[in-house]
């Protein structure tokens, strides 16, 4: 008897995270990596406050909200294609598009945070150099916005433009006025990772 459609969805997800788990037991055998490492609160494994990178999560947390609000609204968008036509409208056409685009970078930026792609794992992993990773990332913005502008110009797009103009102030301070913000002591990281807070939450608006 075939599966409906409810009972397929629900199966994906029980199997995606069985996989999680087989993930972590392959991680332990084959790299020796020990198990808590993967599956306890990472405040716990340190040994410092629960408040330790509190401002970094709860960005890692809209990262997340952008990213399922895109998939979602991309989803509903196609149900409703295949209910009422697909729209003759080019910008309505290029509505799913540009959600599942929206997504899918927001999903990069909330994995790059929480894993510290370009800080550790770009360089670790692959050899590739965070700079490499900036320009890569900068040239997939710069596309973003180009085959999206059309969209992009309907929309309320001064929320959008914030969270460039915050999110590249925080990698100015962090990649060229680091030198010159040294003698600052806190008050550097309280304005690059509060001009970061500020462009995530303005992506996510």
């Amino acid at each position: 008897m075939l599966l409906n459609y409810k009972s397929r969805a629900l199966m994906i997800v029980h199997i995606s995270a069985v996989m999680v788990l087989v993930g972590i037991l392959l991680a332990k055998i084959i790299f020796d990596i020990n198990i808590p490492k993967f599956t306890s609160d990472i405040a716990a494994i340190a040994e410092v406050h629960p408040f330790t990178g509190m401002l970094s999560n709860m960005g890692i947390f809209l990262w997340c909200v952008s990213a399922t609000v895109c998939f979602f609204a991309a989803a509903t968008l196609h149900y409703c294609y295949q209910r009422n036509g697909t729209p003759n409208n080019a910008n309505q056409r290029n509505l799913i598009p540009f959600m599942v685009s929206s997504g899918l970078l927001s999903t990069y930026l909330m994995l790059d945070d929480t894993f510290l792609i370009h800080e550790e794992m770009a360089q670790s992993l692959f050899g590739i150099d965070e700079k490499v990773v900036f320009v890569m990332l900068g040239l997939t913005v710069i596309a973003y916005l180009v085959v999206f502008h059309r969209v992009i110009l309907q929309t309320k797009f001064q929320h959008l433009l914030a969270a460039f103009v915050f999110l590249s102030l925080s990698v100015v301070i962090d990649s060229i006025l680091q030198p010159w913000f040294e003698h600052l002591g806190e008050v550097e990281y309280f304005l690059e990772d509060g001009a970061k807070w500020l462009g995530i939450v303005s992506w996510s608006i």
